[in-house]
């Protein structure tokens, strides 16, 4: 984004960071969850909430809002963690808004959070990501705009990630 003679750069600098700081304080659980749909242990957690948000503080100069910024997030965030590269491969943490567990039942629905994680994590980068997204309730127009998936790409490999999810959350009951 060519940024304005009349404006001058303190005052943009000013802008950018007001922006971020409105996207943090807004859309922090977007990266939560991709954070933890893609790592479980606590250090790759944070090197990867650092990389998205740095990724993200340099994305703001060049969002020309011509989508939702929770839209631009998600494509940035997505794109960091996809992209993201660790030795070690991770094991599993929780999954926020797949289950709302009472009192009495924390125990058996942490253990079924657990293991929903260990199944995204066995799917492809690309279609952890298609199965984060819907699971947040995205529909396939908004999900395409994010991953730049043709809305036909984004329903059939849902379609087959779905499916995966299933025979492997079977197999380990």
């Amino acid at each position: 984004m060519r940024r304005s003679r009349s404006v001058p750069p303190g005052s943009r600098r000013n802008h950018d960071r007001d922006v971020f700081t409105g996207w943090m304080a807004d859309h922090k659980g977007i990266i939560v969850k991709i954070v933890r749909s893609f790592t479980a242990e606590p250090a790759d957690a944070d090197d990867l909430t650092q990389d998205i948000t740095l990724a993200l503080w340099r994305s703001v100069p060049s969002f020309q809002g011509k989508s939702k910024p929770s839209t631009w997030i998600w494509r940035i965030a997505l794109n960091q963690a996809i992209t993201w590269r660790r030795a070690a491969k991770p094991a599993h943490r929780d999954l926020d808004n797949v289950v709302e567990p009472s009192a009495s039942n924390r125990a058996d629905d942490s253990i079924l959070v657990d293991r929903i994680y260990d199944a995204i994590r066995t799917l492809k980068p690309i279609d952890r990501s298609l199965i984060v997204l819907s699971l947040e309730g995205y529909p396939y127009t908004e999900i395409a705009e994010i991953t730049g998936l043709t809305e036909t790409n984004v329903g059939a490999r849902l379609s087959r990630a779905r499916v995966r999810l299933t025979e492997q959350l079977e197999e380990t009951r």
